[in-house]
C-alpha cells in the first residue's frame, strides 16, 4: 500500500508540474525576428524555388536545416510556419521533459523518484521561453541530449549507438555547433566501455562513426554544391571562431546570476562527493565524466565565440547535461531530508530569479531579452508593413535591404531582392573585414558603397513613420506605416507610385530643383558634395535622356569653383 501511495504521489505531483510548465510556456509563446529568415527559406522551397532567401541568388542565410526542412514539410501540408514553428518547438521541449523524466522514474521506482532534470527544464523560466520562439533551439537541445545519452550509455548495443550516431547527425544538421557535441560523444562512447576487448571496442564505436560520417560527409557537400560555401553566412557575420572571451564570459555569467541557484546545486553535490568519497562505488562514472566534458566544451566555445545577443539562448542546449550529472549524484549521496533542500532550493530559486533586466527592453552589453521586443503587437506591425510593401510594390523589380530587427518584415512583404543589413542574407557583407568588437551578430553593416554597388533601391527603416512628419526627398512612406530611405531613385519604379494616395514621395523633378537652389548659393564644396549625391542617388542609373540634365547641374556646380 505504502509504494502504491508513493507511487500515486509522484505521478501527482509530477501532473502538476507538467500542467504548470506547459501553461506558462504557451503563454509566453513568442516568435522571434531571427526565425523568419528560416520562413522565408522554407517558403521559397515549397514554391519549387529551392532553398534561397533571393530567387537567383544562392545564399546559406540560415543556421537551421533541419529545421527549415520541417517547417517547409508543415507548410506543404498548409500549416503556417508562425503556428509549426511554435507547435514543434513545444513538442520538443515537452520530449526532452519525458526523456529526463522516464529516466528518473526507471532507476527510482517504485518509490519516490528524484527528476530533479525533468523538473529544471520543465520549469525554469529560460527553458520556457526557448521552448517557442520559432527557432530550432528546443529541437537541437532535444537531440544532443538524446544523442549523448544513447552514444555514452554502458554496454550500450550496436543498435544503440546507431542509433545515436543519426541523431547527432540530426542535430548538426539543425546547427553546426552540434558537432561539438558529435565529437565529445564519439569519445564517451569509448570511454565508457573500459572492459571490452580493442577490437570489440572499435567495432562498437564504428557503429556510432560510421552514421556521423556518413552524416556528416552529406552535410558539408551539400552547402559547397548549393552555395559554394561550406558555412552559412552567419558564421561569418558573427566571426564564430574570433575569439570574444570578455562578451562571451560575461553572456555566461548572466544566465548563472539569473538563475542564481543552480551554483548551490552544484556546489553540495560536490560537497557531498567530497564527503563520501570512501563509498565503494564511485558517484560520478565515466558517462558523467562525458556528460560534464559535452557540457564544459560546448560553454567555453560559447564564451569564446562571445555568446549571443539572445539571453540564455546559446546555453540552454548544455544545461540538462548538467542537471543530469547534478541529479544522479544527489541520488547517490543523499537520502530524502538533503533532496527535500534542495527540492525548497530549486523551488525558491524557480520562483525568485535574480531580476537581471530592471527594464524589459534593457541590453546589457547587447544582450537583450528578445521576447520582450517581439509582441504580438509589433508582429502585427511587420505583417502589415509587409502587406502594403507587396501591394504597393509587388511586381516591380525591387532591390531593397531592411534595418535589423525586420525579418519578420522580409517575410511578409515577399519583395524578389531583399538584403539584411548586418549580412545574415549575404555572403559578401558577412565576410568583410571586422573592424572592431562590438554588439555581438551585429558587428558588420552594409557600407553606403556596397549598397550603391549591389543596386540597392530602399532601405526599410525599423521605426514606422512620425505621423505629423513631413517625406523628406530621400524617404517614401508606404500606408502611413512603413517608411525607407530611397537609396537610388528609378524612375521605371518610382513613376507607377506617382499619385497613389497610400504612398508619399517628393518626385525626382522636385528633389532637382531644390539641388539647383542650394547649389546656387552653396560654397563649391558643398555644391559639389551635392552633384556627387544625385549622381549616386539619380543619375547613375537615370540613362542618357537625363544626361543633359546632369550636365546643367555640373556645369553650375564648375561656376561655383570658378568664383
Amino acid at each position: 500500500m505504502a509504494r502504491h501511495l508513493t507511487t500515486a504521489a509522484s505521478v501527482v505531483l509530477a501532473a502538476a508540474a507538467l500542467v504548470f510548465g506547459l501553461r506558462r510556456a504557451v503563454g509566453a509563446a513568442w516568435l522571434a525576428d531571427d526565425s523568419f529568415i528560416s520562413f522565408r527559406y522554407a517558403e521559397h522551397l515549397v514554391r519549387g524555388h529551392g532553398l534561397v532567401y533571393n530567387l537567383g541568388e544562392r545564399v546559406e542565410g540560415y543556421t537551421n536545416l533541419f529545421w527549415t526542412l520541417l517547417v517547409a514539410a508543415a507548410l506543404r501540408l498548409g500549416i503556417p510556419p508562425e503556428a509549426s514553428a511554435a507547435a514543434l518547438g513545444l513538442a520538443c521541449w515537452l520530449a526532452l521533459v519525458g526523456i529526463l523524466g522516464w529516466r528518473s522514474w526507471r532507476r527510482d521506482r517504485p518509490g519516490l523518484f528524484f527528476p530533479l532534470a525533468a523538473a529544471l527544464v520543465l520549469l525554469m523560466e529560460d527553458f520556457q521561453t526557448w521552448a517557442t520562439g520559432g527557432l530550432e533551439t528546443s529541437l537541437f537541445t532535444l537531440l544532443v541530449v538524446a544523442g549523448l545519452l544513447l552514444a555514452t550509455r554502458p554496454r550500450a548495443r550496436p543498435r544503440h549507438l546507431v542509433l545515436a550516431g543519426v541523431i547527432l547527425v540530426a542535430a548538426v544538421a539543425t546547427r553546426p555547433d552540434g558537432v561539438i557535441f558529435a565529437a565529445v560523444a564519439v569519445a564517451g562512447a569509448w570511454l565508457v566501455n573500459p572492459n571490452l576487448y580493442p577490437r570489440e571496442r572499435l567495432n562498437l564505436i564504428a557503429t556510432l562513426v560510421i552514421p556521423l560520417a556518413a552524416g556528416g560527409a552529406a552535410l558539408a557537400t551539400f552547402p559547397l554544391l548549393s552555395y559554394g560555401d561550406l558555412f552559412p553566412t552567419a558564421f561569418y557575420s558573427k566571426s564564430a571562431l574570433d575569439p570574444y572571451y570578455t562578451q562571451g564570459l560575461y553572456y555566461v555569467y548572466l544566465s548563472f546570476q539569473k538563475n542564481w541557484f543552480l551554483l548551490p546545486l552544484v556546489l553540495t553535490a560536490i560537497a557531498l562527493a567530497i564527503a563520501r568519497r570512501g563509498r565503494p562505488r564511485p558517484v560520478l562514472t565515466r558517462r558523467h565524466a562525458a556528460l560534464l566534458a559535452a557540457f564544459l566544451v560546448f560553454t567555453a566555445y560559447v564564451a569564446h565565440s562571445g555568446g549571443d545577443f539572445m539571453f540564455a539562448r546559446r546555453l540552454i542546449p548544455a544545461l540538462p547535461l548538467l542537471f543530469v550529472i547534478v541529479e544522479d549524484s544527489l541520488v547517490a549521496l543523499s537520502g530524502w531530508p538533503v533532496r527535500s533542500a534542495v527540492a525548497a532550493l530549486v523551488a525558491v530559486g524557480l520562483a525568485l530569479p535574480y531580476p537581471i533586466y530592471l527594464n524589459p527592453t534593457e541590453r546589457l552589453r547587447g544582450i537583450a531579452n528578445e521576447p520582450a521586443y517581439y509582441t504580438a503587437p509589433l508582429v502585427e506591425l511587420r505583417r502589415a508593413q509587409g502587406q502594403v510593401a507587396a501591394r504597393v510594390l509587388g511586381g516591380a523589380p525591387v532591390r531593397a535591404m531592411y534595418e535589423g530587427g525586420m525579418c519578420m518584415f522580409g517575410y511578409y512583404s515577399g519583395l524578389p531582392y531583399l538584403a539584411e543589413m548586418t549580412g545574415l542574407t549575404q555572403y559578401s557583407l558577412a565576410k568583410a573585414p571586422l573592424e572592431a568588437r562590438g554588439h555581438i551578430g551585429h558587428e558588420k553593416v552594409a557600407s553606403p558603397q556596397w549598397m550603391t554597388d549591389h543596386g540597392i533601391h530602399f532601405v526599410f527603416a525599423q521605426e514606422p513613420p512620425d505621423p505629423r512628419a513631413g517625406v523628406r526627398a530621400d524617404e517614401i512612406v508606404f500606408g502611413g506605416i512603413l517608411k525607407a530611405r530611397i537609396w537610388t531613385y528609378v524612375d521605371a519604379i518610382m513613376d507607377p507610385l506617382r499619385g497613389r494616395a497610400d504612398v508619399r514621395f517628393v518626385p525626382i523633378e522636385g528633389t532637382l530643383r531644390e539641388a539647383q537652389r542650394h547649389i546656387a548659393t552653396a560654397s563649391a564644396e558643398e555644391a559639389r558634395r551635392i552633384y556627387d549625391v544625385l549622381q549616386r542617388y539619380y543619375f547613375r542609373t537615370a540613362g542618357p535622356a537625363k544626361k543633359p540634365l546632369a550636365d546643367a547641374l555640373l556645369k553650375q556646380v564648375e561656376a561655383r569653383r570658378a568664383r
